[in-house]
């Protein structure tokens, strides 16, 4: 999923903005394809990190085996740790946007237009990025006996 993500985000965004898009589309599928390097590897390990737990969940949350008491410690941390890393992302990935953003609110944008592209960049990511997250920890878990 490390490997993948910048493929993924990139693929997001080439959707996006593919097949006679409107401004929104373009504008959001754009900015996917230009931060897809930024902000894929930090979305690969959060995709990672939450089909191992999901992995785990199915393979120890259930039945006569018992998951250890710092695990959910462990679990906890290593997630937050992942989420802070795309967190910091997408903080430097819009911070190298600013001069495209202020150009576009010099130019007459509005900015609920500039909204609805984050809201669109996000939704496409979560609608690709969450099934392969699950399909990935069912792979993970199946040969392990559930």
């Amino acid at each position: 999923m490390i490997l993948a993500g910048p493929a993924l985000v990139h693929a997001c965004g080439r959707l996006l903005a593919a097949v006679r898009p409107g401004a929104l589309r373009l504008l959001a599928g754009r900015a996917l394809q230009e931060e897809a390097g930024r902000i894929g590897r930090p979305i690969g390990v959060l995709c990672a990190v939450t089909a191992g737990g999901l992995a785990a969940l199915q393979l120890y949350g259930t039945g006569d085996r018992r998951l250890g008491p710092l695990t959910g410690f462990a679990a906890a941390l290593i997630t937050l740790c992942a989420l802070a890393t795309v967190l910091a992302a997408a903080l430097e990935a819009r911070r190298t946007r600013e001069h495209s953003t202020a150009a576009l609110v010099q130019l007459g944008a509005p900015a609920s237009l500039l909204r609805r592209a984050v809201g669109l960049r996000c939704g496409t990511v979560l609608v690709v990025v969450l099934p392969l997250t699950a399909l990935i920890a069912q792979l993970a878990a199946s040969p392990l006996g559930v």
